[in-house]
């Protein structure tokens, strides 16, 4: 793997998993004939067992337009992709200043 920029910016789970996928791992169950390092068969395994495994990038897209009235900081929106919160308990700490966000989601219906 080459580091073309560093720091270039985040990715969501779903992205690396993508990665790991176009570079063989979804294709070699013996682990012997793709390019992957073992830290990078941890991490597949973990993003295969993980939301990011059913996600597809229509789903991302769809996703981040409908976020996109609601001025999310890029942290919060990958964090959302990446955990998938189920109820408004879990999206709680993941937003900062969440009790101004729903005011404006409850002012906008």
């Amino acid at each position: 793997m080459k580091i073309l920029k560093a720091n270039d910016g985040m990715l969501t789970n779903f992205e690396v998993l993508d990665f790991l996928r176009s570079r063989g791992a979804a294709k070699d169950p013996t682990r012997v004939i793709a390019p992957i390092a073992a830290s990078e068969w941890k991490v597949y395994d973990y993003l295969e067992q993980s939301v990011a495994c059913n996600q597809t990038r229509e789903t991302i897209k769809e996703f981040s337009e409908k976020c996109k009235k609601y001025n999310l900081a890029t942290a919060e929106f990958i964090n959302i992709i990446n955990i998938r919160p189920s109820s408004v308990v879990e999206i709680d700490p993941i937003i900062e200043e969440c009790d101004m966000v729903w005011e404006n989601v409850l002012k906008s219906w």
